[in-house]
């Protein structure tokens, strides 16, 4: 689950995000509307490169003809572009339960992160635009994962900053806003895009903030059991969970580790996931 507090560090005060009561850094895109009416929040991946701000750079551009509400880079911190009253063109085109033109109503929150990337032989693995990235270097995690709206590809993880503001923030707006729904840009636009990625617990946060997925009783751990950060035997442990720890599955899959198909669950543990056997959990 989400550690959601009363000490939410943001708050929202003439539609701009504060931080400890202070503005956070405010660098305006020019790619905005005025007709909006916030009921729900779209979270996105940025899909490129990892430097700082190069995010929000390229929505300076007019010639981008896309902007997001805010920025949130790989250590926490946040960039806002457009002000919470009026529209920023993150959704393209969308709908949600049957309404287009999501951008009308929806708030944009980008993730700095690489978007599906593939293995290649050498073992670097590289996103659409060929950087050469490799797991456990710079503090960097990848999983394999695969689902229908995703397809199959390896994925690089959130760091806990990000959950942390990402949550916090979405907190901050359904309080400020009244809002009644989050959504991955790939459930608006099914098909077309794919962000964010399967690694990000967008089912807890929902559950967490918005109740959309709280069980009574959910499943847990049936023994001692090591978080991997990818469905193997490899030297991939994150840490060890203790029999009975409460578990978020995020998705399913069969892997075969050892050469026959095993089934693994994809989890969140507050905020972190990762992977475990699923001969380990108890879906009850």
């Amino acid at each position: 689950m989400f550690d959601i507090t009363p000490d939410n560090p943001f708050n929202i005060r003439n539609h701009s995000l504060c931080a400890n009561d202070e503005p956070v850094p405010f660098v305006r895109s020019p790619n905005q509307s005025a007709a909006f009416a916030p009921r729900g929040i779209i979270l996105h991946d940025t899909a490129g490169r990892l430097d700082k701000g190069n995010a929000v750079n390229w929505f300076l551009r007019p010639e981008a003809k896309a902007s997001a509400h805010l920025t949130v880079e790989r250590d926490g911190s946040v960039t806002q572009q457009v002000a919470f009253n009026r529209c920023a063109w993150h959704a393209g085109k969308s709908s949600y339960k049957g309404q287009r033109g999501v951008n009308l109503f929806a708030f944009g929150i980008e993730m700095v992160n690489l978007g599906k990337c593939n293995k290649l032989r050498d073992g670097s693995i590289q996103p659409w635009f060929k950087g050469d990235y490799r797991d456990g270097t710079d503090g960097l995690h990848f999983a394999f994962a695969a689902t229908r709206a995703h397809g199959k590809g390896w994925w690089l993880d959130y760091t806990a900053a990000q959950i942390r503001t990402v949550s916090a923030i979405c907190q901050a707006l359904i309080g400020k806003y009244d809002l009644s729904f989050i959504a991955g840009h790939w459930e608006i636009t099914p098909g077309r895009k794919i962000d964010p990625n399967p690694l990000f617990p967008l089912d807890a946060l929902r559950g967490a903030l918005l109740g959309e997925t709280e069980k009574a009783g959910g499943p847990t751990l049936l023994a001692d059991a090591n978080l991997r950060r990818w469905p193997s035997y490899a030297d991939n442990v994150i840490r060890v969970l203790k029999k009975g720890t409460s578990l978020d599955i995020i998705r399913t899959g069969s892997y075969k580790p050892l050469g026959q198909s095993e089934i693994w669950h994809l989890v969140a543990v507050g905020d972190q996931q990762g992977w475990i056997n699923g001969a380990l959990v108890d879906p009850d």
